[in-house]
């Protein structure tokens, strides 16, 4: 690749190409732009991959919720970085724009690599990222059914999993679930992982299940209907914790006792199940690791020059066994 392809690419001077290339200091000018959208494009490895003081600039680009999910996604990037020639810039995409390609495209125009999270990205926005933005460092953080750019994410699959096979150690034979939003990889993986544990082992069975959104207003109308079948004795995964927050509230409104009536467990291990009575059993998610490994990823990817090609990498994860999930009496 030279300097030549991206003059023919941009219908600017060769002389023009050089200087933008080889300037100190970004300008973020027009042709500025257009040439370094160029050059990601077609894979020419120039120096201006370093942020400030010669580090990667990495973007984490999210949605802003309230809640305490997204403040340990930040801090857990923000320690991660640290210890890295790294620098993390948080980019925030407004919560009603369900389709942010173009502010993807235009970000990577500006910063050495880019980190996403965004659940509402389909297999179609990533293809379209990819066809934009050519070789180029971008990994999602969120599983996809058929990854279009390499992505760094919790073992969902393997967290439902464990939890089912807790369940059945605890001496339950008959289950719950509460599953998460429809479209999201990471919550049907979460699903598979426990109902195939379910489904493999003899004995245990799947008595009730609520289609339900990860939020804490979907536990309270799952516990609702949950109520209506009379069921006890029940093992039941909420999904997540917020959803487990949800119906243990409603549950404990209505009288039920925990871990006596049902036990219940969720995913993520919040600071809250263990400020909750009883405090709750969950699917420990390390996102300090899961920083380490995005950034180490985002720098493997820009040192190299090499192009994402929808490669997967695991973080582990394991379980907090708390009061919620007493044993069997």
């Amino acid at each position: 690749m030279t300097l030549k392809h991206i003059s023919d690419d941009t219908g600017l001077s060769i002389a023009t190409v050089s200087r933008t290339l080889n300037r100190k200091k970004r300008r973020y000018s027009a042709n500025e732009e257009k040439i370094y959208a160029s050059a990601r494009k077609l894979g020419y490895p120039f120096f201006t991959n370093a942020g400030e003081n010669g580090k990667v600039s990495i973007a984490l680009v999210m949605k802003l919720f309230e809640g305490e999910f997204y403040s340990s996604l930040i801090n857990g990037f923000y320690e991660a970085s640290g210890n890295t020639d790294s620098e993390i810039v948080f980019s925030y995409v407004e919560k009603q724009n369900d389709n942010p390609v173009d502010d993807i495209i235009s970000l990577s125009k500006k910063y050495s690599g880019i980190c996403l999270f965004l659940p509402s990205m389909t297999d179609n926005n990533y293809l379209k990222i990819k066809e934009k933005v050519g070789r180029y460092p971008i990994i999602s953080l969120l599983p996809s059914k058929n990854p279009k750019i390499d992505t760094v994410c919790f073992d969902s699959y393997r967290g439902g999993y464990m939890m089912a096979k807790h369940f059945e150690e605890r001496g339950y034979k008959k289950f719950g679930y509460i599953s998460g939003p429809t479209r999201r990889a990471d919550a049907l993986f979460r699903k598979n992982g426990f109902l195939n544990h379910v489904h493999e082992s003899n004995g245990l069975e799947l008595v009730w299940s609520y289609e339900g959104d990860f939020s804490t207003n979907a536990g309270i109308s799952a516990f609702a209907e949950f109520k209506k079948t009379g069921l006890k004795d029940t093992a039941i995964f909420g999904g997540n914790d917020y959803s487990c927050f949800g119906f243990m509230k409603a549950a404990l409104e209505s009288d039920y006792k925990i871990p006596d009536d049902f036990i219940i467990g969720g995913y993520d291990n919040l600071s809250f199940c263990e400020n909750f009575t009883p405090e709750l059993t969950s699917v420990v998610t390390d996102f300090h690791e899961l920083g380490k490994k995005a950034i180490r990823t985002i720098e493997n990817l820009v040192t190299d020059n090499m192009d994402t090609v929808g490669q997967i990498s695991m973080i582990p994860v394991r379980i907090k066994i708390r009061n919620s999930s007493a044993p069997k009496r």
